[in-house]
């Protein structure tokens, strides 16, 4: 049976009207607009100063119901996620922020605000950041979506690629074929769909909805890029992945060089030519 996520919500937000360390929050994500599937969780911010508090503890959401597992998700140290297992199988997944966090994130941070408040949220208790603040952080991110890549942004972006072939050829040598993979299927694959989403925009205007980090790729990268990227994941040996190093190698080229000339931007051709002829020959 589906879990009744609009009773979880209305829960929530009835928790979190008397609990003064909450000071705002907003349910973000694809719940916070029409056309949530059901498979879709609960995605809420909380604005607290009492940040690690809150994260530490779980009773404070017992109110919701039987708590299954909860768990904090660091892999990005200043966007800590309280992710939560309720009954029935319902998940909720909360971004545990400072009050400041809008107007002082770090530059990583910022980005990932700005791109949630950007595809939409629902207030679910007003008050610090909410809805005002992450209004105005929404706008400037509309605007700095339609705006034309820069030189800068495309050049760190191809340098950054390059580095981690490198690194990946340099483990493969080592027979470090799990960490190689990681490379090349991590940060290596997310630079290839963000020149898919900048040549997206550039085909279909700066309102193009690319997304973030990948999701719902299926939905707006194209079929001729979704083939690409499949044909690039092989098996874990190292035979298989230095070919499929080799052949992430060659899409970022054919994406950058699109992306180059779309957006009017310079790319790196040399240091492309350097290190693939650096990793055709390492061993």
């Amino acid at each position: 049976m589906p879990t009744n996520y609009t009773d979880l919500r209305d829960r929530f937000g009835a928790l979190l009207a008397d609990f003064e360390p909450v000071v705002g929050a907003a349910v973000i994500g694809s719940r916070a607009r029409d056309g949530a599937d059901a498979s879709a969780d609960l995605d809420v911010v909380v604005f607290t100063p009492q940040t690690e508090e809150l994260l530490a503890d779980s009773g404070w959401l017992s109110p919701l119901g039987r708590i299954w597992a909860a768990a904090v998700d660091r892999s990005a140290p200043s966007l800590p996620v309280k992710r939560l297992l309720l009954d029935d199988a319902a998940q909720l997944d909360l971004l545990v922020l400072p009050p400041d966090a809008v107007e002082q994130s770090p530059p990583g941070a910022e980005a990932v605000l700005a791109d949630i408040a950007r595809r939409g949220f629902a207030a679910l208790k007003e008050g610090g950041p909410v809805p005002d603040g992450l209004g105005e952080l929404a706008e400037r991110a509309r605007a700095a979506q339609r705006a034309r890549p820069s030189q800068e942004q495309f050049s760190q972006l191809v340098a950054g690629f390059w580095i981690d072939c490198v690194r990946a050829a340099r483990r493969l040598g080592r027979q470090e074929v799990w960490s190689a993979r990681r490379i090349i299927d991590g940060p290596m694959k997310s630079a290839l769909v963000e020149l898919q989403a900048w040549t997206v925009r550039a085909f279909r205007g700066g309102d193009a909805d690319t997304f973030w980090q990948g999701r719902r790729l299926e939905r707006w990268a194209g079929g001729r890029f979704l083939t690409a990227l499949a044909g690039t994941f092989g098996d874990l040996d190292a035979a298989s992945a230095r070919h499929d190093l080799m052949l992430t190698m060659d899409q970022f080229r054919l994406l950058a060089i699109e992306a180059a000339s779309r957006w009017s931007l310079d790319y790196a051709e040399g240091l492309d030519r350097r290190v693939t002829v650096w990793v055709r020959t390492w061993d």
